[in-house]
């Protein structure tokens, strides 16, 4: 055999061998790309599974916010409800006149003496005469002193050592509205 045709022999032998290796080599790549190709799926999966989550997670919180919010608008509406209920029985009271008034007077005089049996009165401008009738009517050791404009309604009673606020306002939102607030609440929201 001739060294030429040793030398192609050779050379056809290398190039089997570098097109055999260029195949495994190609074949690994393929196989690498098809596994990175994979793995990018799997973390691209993983990626938006969690991203999903996420999202689910601040949607849940941001409705639960958003009806806390609601919850607190409606109980803050309801609360002026009832302080307006209050308000407007108090400008109710501050409204009545003649026999209404008397007979209101008459009534918060007796309640009171039972705990103050003697007492000077104060009474709102304008209400003297019907308190001194209700006095009257009352059977009470009440004398009325004097007439404040500061009172919008209602009265005061001093006996020297203790003094009894039972201006409208006072006696409203001081004494009645805490034993009637829930009833009131229940009327008006149930």
């Amino acid at each position: 055999m001739a060294l030429s045709d040793i030398l192609q022999k050779i050379k056809d032998e290398a190039g089997k061998k570098a097109a055999f290796m260029k195949q495994v080599a190609d074949d690994e790549i393929a196989k690498i790309k098809m596994e990175a190709g994979e793995r990018a799926e799997l973390k691209r999966a993983e990626i938006v599974a969690m991203a999903k989550e996420k999202a689910e997670n601040l949607q849940g919180k941001a409705e639960l916010l958003a009806k806390m919010e609601a919850r607190n608008l409606l109980l803050t509406e309801k609360r002026q409800i009832i302080e307006d209920v209050y308000a407007q029985s108090v400008k109710e009271l501050e409204g009545f006149s003649g026999h209404d008034l008397e007979k209101l007077m008459v009534s918060m005089f007796k309640a009171a003496s039972k705990s103050m049996p003697k007492a000077n009165v104060i009474v709102s401008a304008g209400h003297k005469r019907q308190a001194e009738e209700a006095i009257e009517k009352a059977k009470v050791d009440y004398h009325v002193k004097d007439e404040s404009s500061k009172l919008d309604g209602g009265m005061v009673l001093v006996d020297g050592k203790q003094e009894m606020n039972l201006s409208f306002n006072y006696v409203l939102n001081q004494i009645v509205r805490p034993k009637t607030e829930l009833d009131i609440a229940k009327i008006l929201f149930e």
